[in-house]
């Protein structure tokens, strides 16, 4: 038996001992590098091999101890406060969603329908979806970084090619099952997490071809999906590069040449949106007027800007607001609008600024929290992955609120865990169950070097006059 055997031997005798079968990579690979370690220095010290061996494997002492004594440090760690405000978050949403009941108007027995089946279907699946990504190895995303991409991809060819047309984009239906566009777009910023994961290897080059997948997957999502979606992939894959950058996790001595390449991924990806936004959102622009001048437009794209302001300036501390105009009431009264994009309004106007205050107090607090456990990550993947979501999130919320206030530049997405597009919820569910696997299981996870996309061999090759084709 050699040394190496000897050392396997003894470091699984060691992760019998221990419950949580995740950690046994991690811990194995400790004690044999320890082991190692040992025998070097009784190697320096003028052992022979096998003396050298002996003497490290008993200076570790008894395996069965040492694992015994691991497995009281070794053990899932889940973060109850972050889980307890998620699904904190998620009870009050439903709450709301209740108290929306009472805006159907009578006889409208579709949106009655559609009401039941979020309460009754989609909240249970979307807990159900929550579980189940938290039980996720979450290193799935880097293992195998095509299959979201992919699975993004086939969803939209899908919807192209067989969907139903509505709000100027072809959802994918698939029975009375409907998924948004809007909504999937919060999944881009992960799909293309696993992949800059991947590129990593490749150093400088891999950072370049990272960016010119950004832009490809920003004009992806403004012909298939929504300008939302652009936005909110922008603000997490760009925080994330920027972050890669400073922590030259694409080579070291490359900060200030990372963060060039990063500055001009930005401003190709802005010189693009220039040019080709207008083209696909010219209602845009015309909302984005409004934002500095919503009487400009009352009566057009300013309209939803200066009621929803008209109704916030009626609205007090505690408490209902004061009584609104036939117009400005009706808007309180469309179920299926205030379900999804004007939430805070409802809770602000009904209920006063300390209620919606206090949502959004409870989304900052899990935000903080995240952010903080997500800096702590040992591993980069994990790194990536927990600073993705909680990014994809921070957009989400940073674009819902200004929709709220009346300073609507664009659709909001969604209000993380409250807000009830169905597709929308499951999706932010599912992201929150992923991100809350990282901070189980993250102390663990031990990055490896991932085989490179692109091979440093040339396929063609000319030199000295001759022609050389490699097929290996």
């Amino acid at each position: 038996m050699n040394v190496s055997d000897a050392f396997h031997r003894y470091a699984e005798k060691v992760c019998e001992q221990i419950r949580w079968k995740k950690a046994h990579p991690a811990v194995a690979q400790e004690i044999e590098d320890h082991l190692t370690d040992q025998k070097n220095a009784y190697l320096a010290a003028g052992d022979s091999e096998s003396i050298a061996e002996e003497k490290a494997l008993l200076q570790m002492g008894d395996p069965v101890s040492v694992g015994a004594a691991l497995d009281q440090t070794h053990k899932p760690a889940p973060q109850w406060g972050i889980i307890g405000l998620v699904l904190l978050l998620f009870v009050l949403g439903g709450i709301i969603q209740v108290l929306l009941l009472k805006t159907i108007p009578v006889g409208n027995d579709a949106l009655a329908t559609r009401s039941a089946q979020v309460l009754f279907v989609f909240l249970p699946l979307s807990l159900a979806t929550f579980v189940g990504m938290y039980f996720l190895d979450f290193s799935f995303f880097g293992k195998h970084p095509y299959v979201l991409p992919l699975g993004l991809l086939m969803v939209d060819l899908a919807a192209q090619l067989f969907g139903e047309f509505y709000g100027g984009k072809r959802w994918f239906t698939l029975g009375s099952f409907a998924l948004s566009p809007l909504a999937l777009s919060l999944l881009f910023p992960l799909a293309f997490c696993g992949l800059f994961y991947r590129l990593r290897s490749q150093g400088r080059r891999g950072y370049l071809i990272s960016g010119v997948l950004a832009v490809v997957f920003c004009l992806f999502l403004s012909y298939c999906h929504t300008f939302s979606g652009v936005l909110t992939f922008v603000f997490s894959a760009g925080i994330l590069m920027l972050i890669a950058a400073k922590k030259e996790w694409f080579g070291k001595k490359n900060q200030t040449i990372l963060l060039l390449l990063f500055l001009l991924a930005v401003v190709c990806l802005i010189v693009l949106l220039m040019f080709y936004a207008p083209f696909r959102y010219r209602y845009g622009w015309e909302r984005l007027y409004t934002i500095f001048v919503p009487s400009g437009d009352p009566m057009g794209s300013g309209y939803l800007s200066t009621q929803l302001k008209t109704i916030l300036s009626h609205c007090v501390l505690l408490g209902e607001g004061a009584a609104l105009s036939e117009t400005q009431a009706f808007l309180l009264t469309d179920a299926s609008m205030l379900r999804s994009d004007y939430l805070l309004a409802y809770l602000t106007y009904h209920y006063g600024w300390v209620a919606s205050g206090i949502v959004v107090l409870l989304l900052a607090v899990f935000l903080g929290l995240g952010f903080r456990k997500a800096l702590k990550q040992k591993s980069i993947f994990g790194q990536m992955v927990s600073l993705t979501i909680l990014c994809t999130f921070t957009a989400e919320i940073l674009l819902y609120i200004p929709a709220n206030l009346g300073i609507w530049l664009i659709a909001p997405i969604a209000l993380p865990f409250l807000s009830y597009g169905a597709t929308a919820l499951l999706i932010n569910m599912a992201l929150a169950g992923v991100l809350l696997s990282v901070f189980r299981t993250g102390e663990v996870y031990r990055d490896t070097a991932p085989h490179p996309i692109f091979s440093d061999s040339k396929f063609i090759q000319w030199a000295d006059g001759k022609l050389t084709i490699t097929f290996k």
